[in-house]
């Protein structure tokens, strides 16, 4: 089952939001717009969207998935912060960061395997949000970006028709950024920046 919803970018409509969510709770993955770039997002328990997500980018066992959050209460569910970690996290997110971060006992093994680390996003996109906050917990994600394309896929016109045929919800909020986050690394005794993208660093 495919489906496209047109959303308001900065006033989502709370009754297609609430569509949304309950789509997504049946097992649907579904594509939803970020701060950064489109993201494909699926429940951590949705075992076979992760398997069409990642035939569809063609994805190999070693790839990082993140985990978007809605809130830092929530991102503590699964990972480990120390004092210095918390402070860095609250002064950034939400905002267009991916921090990487050792995971706990709680990460979801079914899809980020026996990783001893995960990525953490928190979006501040207005469409996330109010999906996050519907569902009432994380989504497992990684950018839309279609195999041999340098960049990710930022217009809903041109996306949409490569992604029917799939159990996906678009959330289309109109274009997206076409730069991704800066990734921080806080698993070790210094952050350490991994890639520079739409975040200013430090």
């Amino acid at each position: 089952m495919f489906e496209r919803l047109r959303l308001h970018p900065d006033r989502p409509q709370a009754r297609l939001v609430s569509h949304a969510a309950e789509y997504i709770r049946k097992g649907a993955g579904a594509v939803v717009p970020t701060d950064t770039t489109y993201a494909l997002m699926a429940l951590t328990t949705a075992h076979d969207v992760l398997s069409e997500f990642t035939a569809l980018r063609r994805l190999d066992a070693q790839h990082m998935w993140s985990l978007i959050c809605s809130d830092l209460s929530q991102a503590a569910t699964y990972v480990r912060m120390d004092n210095e970690a918390h402070r860095i996290l609250r002064r950034c997110l939400p905002g267009p960061y991916t921090f990487i971060l050792p995971a706990n006992s709680q990460l979801p093994k079914r899809v980020f395997g026996k990783r001893r680390d995960v990525g953490i996003r928190i979006p501040q996109h207005a469409v996330c949000q109010m999906l996050l906050q519907e569902l009432g917990e994380p989504l497992f994600a990684t950018t839309l970006r279609f195999p041999g394309e340098k960049d990710a896929a930022v217009d809903p016109d041109e996306f949409v028709g490569r992604l029917k045929g799939l159990n996906l919800l678009v959330l289309d909020a109109g274009w997206s950024g076409v730069e991704p986050t800066t990734v921080i690394d806080l698993c070790g005794d210094v952050p350490e920046l991994t890639r520079q993208g739409a975040g200013e660093w430090p």
